[in-house]
């Protein structure tokens, strides 16, 4: 089994602390550049670049990365509401003949009308899934076809063909996330990697086993990903309190719009999130919910030593998770100490 490690690119900000109105850190070309670069030297092989209102733009983040960087993938995320699916083909496409090979895309649906809103998208929740299916449709045989019709709800494509073509070798892999009932039938027929947010290994492998059944309707099979925020130290007690350290100046309007949010989203799988965080601060052997209560999205992170962490990763690992999308604050020094001290202890088993 190969194992295959990811790091993130913080285009919002960074720094030490989560919740302050300004980040230490702004999201420059120069920082940026920097991360994928250390990330790319500490052993990742590819590096997930958000998407949504807060981020700078994926698209433009992940070809700055793909010029500055010689073997790292940019996985690049993005909306299909706001972009044709053949656009986002070419432009897949486009980066995917620059790198040779490297690009990985991960297809966000969304789960806050009112960010959804700021962009001018007001379908509702299952209304937009239906769309990502059919945009995923034009996407592959935008990949695939010298040239297609299509014919849909939402998409009427005559003629469509793809310049550059990459239909001899169209192995951009697709990552895609959700844990609605229709989330989870689209990952089945279109994705190549079922990503999901940290929560318990036991309900990890639950929805593992969900899109494995649903998947095999279609006569296909799926790797599956975990997103991950993770705390290493030398020992558990320094771990304990780098955790802790990272949420001890949120700031109260942060918290208070970080709290609205999470009230109105209609996402199934930031409503779990958000459950786990009330339940508890701590969760199997080495989960931490802290970070949930401030940021949206992934809000779990592993804690304690190397040792422990691998761990805990290795229980994902046994219920069926080969890619992992990890993150830490800072990001710079954190993927470089990641390098260091984690990722050998997998070094059989991650792909080169």
């Amino acid at each position: 089994m190969s194992v295959h490690f990811y790091w993130y690119v913080p285009t919002n900000g960074d720094g030490e602390y989560l919740g302050l109105k300004t980040p230490e850190r702004p999201p420059t070309l120069d920082y940026i550049v920097q991360i994928a670069q250390t990330a790319e030297t500490a052993g990742f092989e590819g590096i997930l670049i958000p998407t949504g209102i807060p981020y700078l733009d994926s698209w433009m983040v992940g070809s700055a990365i793909i010029h500055h960087t010689k073997k790292i993938k940019p996985l690049i995320a993005f909306r299909p509401g706001f972009i044709a699916p053949t656009v986002a083909a070419k432009m897949a496409a486009t980066l995917h003949h620059f790198a040779n090979g490297r690009v990985l895309v991960n297809v966000v649906t969304g789960g806050s009308a009112k960010e959804l809103g700021q962009d001018g998208d007001f379908l509702e929740h299952d209304q937009r899934y239906h769309r990502t299916s059919e945009f995923l449709h034009v996407v592959k045989n935008a990949w695939t076809q010298p040239s297609f019709n299509h014919q849909g709800h939402y998409f009427t494509i005559k003629d469509g063909t793809l310049r550059p073509s990459i239909s001899k070798n169209p192995n951009i892999p697709i990552y895609f996330g959700g844990s609605s009932e229709i989330a989870k039938e689209v990952a089945a027929q279109s994705a190549d990697v079922y990503l999901q947010w940290g929560e318990p290994v036991a309900h990890a492998k639950q929805q593992i086993e969900d899109v494995k059944q649903r998947a095999q309707k279609y006569g296909r099979t799926l790797e599956y990903g975990i997103r991950l925020h993770i705390v290493i130290r030398d020992h558990e007690q320094e771990a304990w309190d780098a955790a802790y350290k990272i949420i001890s100046k949120v700031d109260s309007t942060v918290q208070h719009n970080i709290d609205h949010y999470y009230e109105t989203t209609d996402s199934v799988a930031q409503k779990r999130m958000n459950e786990l965080s009330k339940r508890n601060d701590r969760f199997d052997k080495y989960g931490w919910t802290g970070i949930g209560k401030i940021r949206k999205g992934a809000g779990t992170a592993l804690v304690g030593t190397p040792e422990q962490v691998r761990e805990g990763l290795q229980e994902y690992i046994r219920a069926g998770v080969t890619h992992f999308i990890l993150s830490g604050f800072p990001h710079l020094e954190e993927a470089e100490r990641l390098g260091r001290s984690l990722l050998p202890l997998f070094k059989e088993t991650v792909l080169s």
